[in-house]
């Protein structure tokens, strides 16, 4: 059990597979009590976290899950739900477009907002609050056939950052987690391929969210950058 994780109340989005479950796995082994969302929950089941459709792109369903959250005291909101598509701008389409940038941004600033009041209203007690936005290492670089992807992980960072500054009024502490290559589902793939072995797994991805989370009321981290050994080094 993890003294600092134990009790809380954590909403987790994109929570049925990669990071997302390894995130709501490890929460749970650590002592909290999760509220995870998803597309499809079907057959996912984690003792400890209570699984609940969610669509991020879509207000009433948002609405739905932030309400659950927030009856079960959520103290911290994991933006984790997130799709990728790669391709030269020119085959970028309206359809596409929208699919990556209603998940990845809008999704973001939806659910946040949905739980800001309740967030307002643990600062009015005394309490405080966290959000965790998952975003990539591509939040601050980008690259060919990347324009769109990364777009929306410019777009993640900015909503991020802006929400630091406004949340240090009501005692959000905000963090950014950027991670490099992940061995998961993302963009269509499946976890375990062979030119994957040594990739991050989701569990360090996770381990990197439990300590944003975990760290005392005093401390606020900003920014955790993690990649693995065998991807380039490359700085913005």
């Amino acid at each position: 059990m993890n003294a600092e994780l134990q009790g809380r109340v954590v909403a987790v989005t994109g929570a049925s597979k990669g990071i997302g479950l390894a995130l709501v796995r490890a929460l749970t082994a650590a002592g909290a009590q999760v509220i995870a969302g998803a597309r499809s929950v079907d057959g996912v089941q984690v003792q400890g976290a209570t699984f609940l459709p969610l669509d991020v792109t879509d207000e009433a369903s948002v609405q739905a899950f932030a309400e659950r959250a927030a009856a079960a005291g959520v103290d911290a909101l994991v933006n984790n739900a997130g799709v990728g598509a790669f391709m030269p701008v020119q085959d970028i389409t309206p359809d596409e477009y929208h699919r990556v940038m209603d998940t990845n941004v809008k999704g973001t600033l939806l659910v946040t907002r949905a739980l800001i009041p309740h967030f307002q209203a643990r600062h009015a007690a005394g309490q405080g609050s966290q959000v965790v936005n998952v975003t990539s290492d591509v939040s601050a670089r980008t690259f060919a056939n990347g324009a769109l992807y990364t777009a929306s992980k410019y777009g993640q960072r900015a909503v991020t950052h802006a929400l630091a500054h406004e949340g240090q009024g009501y005692g959000l502490r905000v963090t950014e987690v950027r991670s490099g290559m992940v061995d998961t589902y993302f963009a269509g793939s499946q976890p375990g391929e062979s030119h994957k072995a040594d990739w991050l797994k989701p569990e360090d991805v996770a381990d990197a969210i439990l300590y944003a989370l975990s760290v005392p009321a005093r401390v606020r981290i900003d920014e955790i950058l993690l990649h693995p050994t065998v991807q380039e080094v490359a700085y913005p």
